[in-house]
């Protein structure tokens, strides 16, 4: 599932005004959502694995992937569960489940796709075996509303997976801290839940799950591609300077400083991804 996740315009020439996420699932960070999702997976790699091993998909399992964006995870999962199993993929914007259903078109593995939200699951209680939720929740309205019907389409004993970014650990390798300090913070507070990552284990226990586990995994984003790539850190710089979040000689300053640690071959930047887990009770 994907959401927009910018800010712009001023509020009578003062403070940036946040818009918030207005439901436009069509984009994320201002691009769209499609390409920003091939490219945040390899990014993500080996998170991606690291999902795959802790939801141990078997043979003739049937389960489910909530927010699904291009299928590249639900056809992964399909491959795992063949001959009897099924995958399903569901995601509110129509144009990455058309996308999601052409990639999965003479693949041969059992894998569909279908519209719908995370507040609605069109399933029948315990259908599944597993269900799974990738940088979703971060985007919702109701993050605990969401994971009440993950759980409810889990069968007793199923497992439900959810993994989000903690957007306040991002770590830029950057000289001034306070302007650096400044974007982040209000680059990331328009997403609607930037510090969900902390939250998610609550979250699971709340909705009745047992044997709740969280792991956080490192991510190393080297360079300024792949920091664009998943957060549109520069980006983020520009438009800051743009709509007075700095002063725009700041921002210039900071811009210059990033391309100075790309050419020297030293920008890096950090977060995490938390993984939070729990089986549903027989």
């Amino acid at each position: 599932m994907t959401s927009e996740a910018t800010a712009g315009g001023h509020a009578g020439g003062g403070e940036p005004v946040w818009k918030g996420e207005p439901g436009n699932t069509s984009t994320l960070l201002g691009r769209p959502a499609v390409g920003y999702l091939d490219a945040a997976a390899d990014t993500l790699a080996t998170v991606k694995r690291e999902i795959l091993r802790r939801l141990a998909p078997a043979p003739g399992q049937r389960l489910l992937d909530v927010g699904c964006g291009n299928g590249a995870d639900v056809l992964e999962l399909a491959g795992r569960v063949v001959p009897a199993g099924e995958v399903i993929g569901v995601d509110v914007n129509e144009r990455a489940i058309e996308e999601a259903r052409a990639r999965g078109t003479g693949t041969g593995v059992p894998a569909s796709f279908q519209s719908a939200s995370a507040f609605a699951l069109p399933f029948a209680d315990g259908h599944f075996d597993g269900v799974r939720a990738e940088r979703v929740v971060q985007h919702l309205p109701d993050p605990a509303a969401a994971i009440a019907e993950m759980v409810r389409v889990a069968r007793p004993g199923g497992r439900v997976l959810v993994a989000d970014p903690d957007h306040g650990m991002w770590a830029p390798d950057l000289d001034d801290r306070e302007a650096t300090r400044a974007v982040l913070a209000w680059w990331f507070d328009n997403i609607r839940n930037p510090w969900i990552g902390r939250r998610l284990s609550g979250l699971l226990r709340a909705a009745g799950l047992v044997e709740v586990q969280a792991r956080l995994m490192p991510v190393v984003l080297d360079g300024v591609t792949a920091a664009d790539g998943l957060t549109g850190f520069s980006d983020a710089v520009r438009r800051a300077g743009e709509l007075g979040v700095l002063e725009p000689d700041r921002a210039r300053a900071l811009t210059a400083n990033i391309a100075e640690r790309e050419a020297d071959g030293g920008f890096l930047m950090y977060g995490a991804m938390i993984l939070a887990e729990g089986r549903k009770g027989d």
